[in-house]
C-alpha cells in the first residue's frame, strides 16, 4: 500500500514540477519574440542574433510539448500503478486463502482463477515497468535538448557584443534569460528524474 501511494505522490510531484517547466518555456518562447524585437531595430549589427531567435523558440517549443507528453505518461503510469495494487491485493488474499484452507476439499476451485489473477498481474507489472522506463526516456531526452541552451546562451553574447551600445545591453539580457530558463527547467527535470529513479528501484 505504501509503495502505491508513494508513486500518486511522486506523479502528483512530477506534473507539478513539468507545469512548472511549461510556465518557464512560455516565457522563453516570449524572450524570442522580444529578441526578434530587438535584433529587427538593431539592423544589420544584430542580423547574427536572428537566426537564434529560432533555435530559442523550438527550444521552448519542444519543452512545452514534451511537457505535456511526460505529464500524459505520468498520469497512464497511475492508472497502471491502481490496477497493478489492485492485482497484487487479490494475489495476496489468494495466498492467504490457499494456506489457511490447505486441506480443504475444494480449495482447488480457485486454481482457474487464481492463475487468471497471477497472469493478470504479470501483464500489469510489464507494463508498468516498460511505462516507467518510457517516462525516463522523455526526461532524459528533454533534459538532453537543454544542452543546446548553453550554446544558445554563449552565441547571443557573441551576437550581442557586435551589436552596437545601444542594444547590446538589451540582447545580453536576452542571453541571460535562455541560460536562466533553461537551468530553471533542468533543475525541474532532475528532480522528476530522481522521484522516478526511487520508484523504479521500489518496483523491482
Amino acid at each position: 500500500m505504501e509503495d502505491n501511494y508513494n508513486y500518486f505522490v511522486a506523479a502528483a510531484v512530477i506534473a507539478a514540477k513539468l507545469n512548472e517547466a511549461t510556465k518557464v518555456a512560455k516565457n522563453l518562447s516570449l524572450t524570442a519574440s522580444n529578441a526578434r524585437a530587438v535584433a529587427l531595430r538593431a539592423g544589420e549589427g544584430a542580423a547574427g542574433f536572428k537566426p537564434l531567435t529560432e533555435f530559442i523558440d523550438r527550444l521552448a517549443h519542444v519543452t512545452i510539448i514534451s511537457s505535456r507528453e511526460i505529464n500524459t505518461l505520468a498520469a497512464n503510469l497511475s492508472k497502471m500503478a491502481a490496477n497493478k495494487f489492485r492485482a497484487d491485493s487479490a494475489i495476496s488474499r489468494f495466498n492467504i486463502v490457499y494456506k489457511k484452507a490447505a486441506q480443504s476439499e475444494h480449495i482447488h476451485s480457485l486454481d482457474e482463477s487464481y492463475t487468471r489473477t497471477k497472469l493478470h498481474q504479470s501483464e500489469l507489472s510489464n507494463g508498468y515497468s516498460k511505462q516507467l522506463l518510457k517516462l525516463i526516456s522523455e526526461l532524459e531526452q528533454l533534459k538532453d535538448e537543454l544542452r543546446t541552451a548553453v550554446i544558445l546562451a554563449t552565441l547571443s553574447r557573441v551576437e550581442a557584443s557586435q551589436a552596437g551600445d545601444s542594444f547590446q545591453e538589451q540582447l545580453n539580457n536576452v542571453a541571460e534569460n535562455v541560460e536562466v530558463s533553461a537551468g530553471q527547467i533542468k533543475e525541474y527535470l532532475t528532480s522528476s528524474l530522481q522521484l522516478v529513479g526511487i520508484l523504479e528501484q521500489e518496483s523491482t
